[in-house]
This record gives C-alpha cells, sequence and structure tokens, in this order.
C-alpha cells in the first residue's frame, strides 16, 4: 500500500512543476511581447491554461510570480551562455575569439531584449528582483573575467573592464535602440570592429 500511495505521489508531483513550468513560460512570453504592465495573474491564467485559484496557491500575489519567472528567465540565459560561448574558448585566433564573443552578448541580450527591460525597470524598485539579476550579472562577470585573464595573460582589473564593455554594450541595445543613444549612424559590423580593438587594447594593458 505504501508503495502504491508513493507511486500515486510522483505524477502529482510531475504535474504540479509542469503546471508551474506552464505558468512561469506564459509569464515570461507576456512580459517579451507586451512588458510588465500586462503580466497580471489573469492574464498568466489565460495564456498558460493553468487557473487562477491554482496560480495564486502556488505563487500567493504577482510579486512572487514575477521574482520566480525572473529565476527562471535568469537559469535560461545562463544555460544560453554556456551553450554559445563553450566552443569560443576552443578558438585560436585572438581576435576571431574576441569577435565571436562580442556577437554573442549582443544576440542574447536583443534576442531577449523586453523580458531584460522588464526585469531591468521594474528591478529600480523592487531590492530582491534588482539584487537577484546583480547576482546573475556577477557570476558571470566572475566566470567570463577569469576565462579572458587566462587566455589573454591580462591582469584580473584589466579583464574585469573588458567584461564591463562586453556587458554594457548588450545591455545598452537591448534598452534603446542605436537612435535613441546617438545621432551617429554607425553598422553593426563597424561597431563591432571598434569594440574589437578596444578589448584588445584593454586584456594588453
Amino acid at each position: 500500500m505504501a508503495q502504491q500511495q508513493e507511486g500515486m505521489r510522483q505524477p502529482l508531483q510531475a504535474r504540479s512543476q509542469d503546471s508551474a513550468a506552464k505558468v512561469l513560460d506564459a509569464a515570461l512570453a507576456i512580459l517579451g511581447s507586451q512588458g510588465p504592465g500586462a503580466l497580471t495573474i489573469a492574464a498568466v491564467s489565460k495564456a498558460s491554461g493553468v487557473s487562477n485559484g491554482s496560480i495564486y496557491h502556488r505563487f500567493t500575489d504577482r510579486r512572487t510570480l514575477l521574482v520566480a519567472a525572473q529565476d527562471r528567465f535568469l537559469a535560461q540565459i545562463e544555460e544560453t551562455w554556456l551553450s554559445r560561448t563553450a566552443a569560443v574558448w576552443a578558438i585560436s585566433d585572438d581576435d576571431a575569439l574576441l569577435a565571436r564573443m562580442i556577437e554573442a552578448f549582443t544576440d542574447v541580450f536583443t534576442e531577449h531584449r523586453l523580458v531584460f527591460q522588464a526585469f531591468m525597470l521594474s528591478g529600480y524598485d523592487d531590492p530582491q528582483l534588482r539584487e537577484r539579476g546583480a547576482a546573475s550579472t556577477r557570476r558571470a562577470a566572475r566566470e567570463f573575467g577569469a576565462l579572458l585573464a587566462e587566455r589573454f595573460g591580462s591582469p584580473p582589473e584589466a579583464a574585469d573592464t573588458a567584461y564591463r564593455i562586453l556587458w554594457g554594450q548588450a545591455v545598452s541595445s537591448a534598452l534603446f535602440t542605436d537612435e535613441e543613444i546617438t545621432e551617429l549612424a554607425v553598422t553593426r559590423q563597424s561597431r563591432h570592429e571598434y569594440m574589437l580593438q578596444a578589448l584588445k587594447a584593454v586584456l594588453a594593458a
């Protein structure tokens, strides 16, 4: 009998996890298409097919749902970083490596522009959201800083500065259009070439 009860609990737990994943994915989809103002329990319920009561039972309120969605989003982004940059470090040519790194940073942020915007803007008024985002950024900084310092024989401060250049360019591209930052029209390729020169100069310090 005990085995049967245990066997009954496992499908229930699996269904609960699947339901939670649907809710969080729906929340991220809403943030990515409509922004934080559109994120309501009712909207998430409609998009996920999970009842309002079930969502409230698991997440309590909108803010708890937003925090959980941020955790899921940051985990997905960190996994994306690992998958996209794993092969980069095997590139033998330093210029080609840095060029790929610039592309990877820019692409990840622009592909998820609205979701990044939603959490960055929400984080200004919510210390918990802000700290979770900062913790994720610091983890990435430690990892990439260490890899850059090892690859280029750079001081930690130089590698950290190189990371800040990559991160700053990526964040600015997520928050603003090129026209909102500067009036000078520069192609993406040309801008990345100048960034490459800047990174090389910093890492050679």
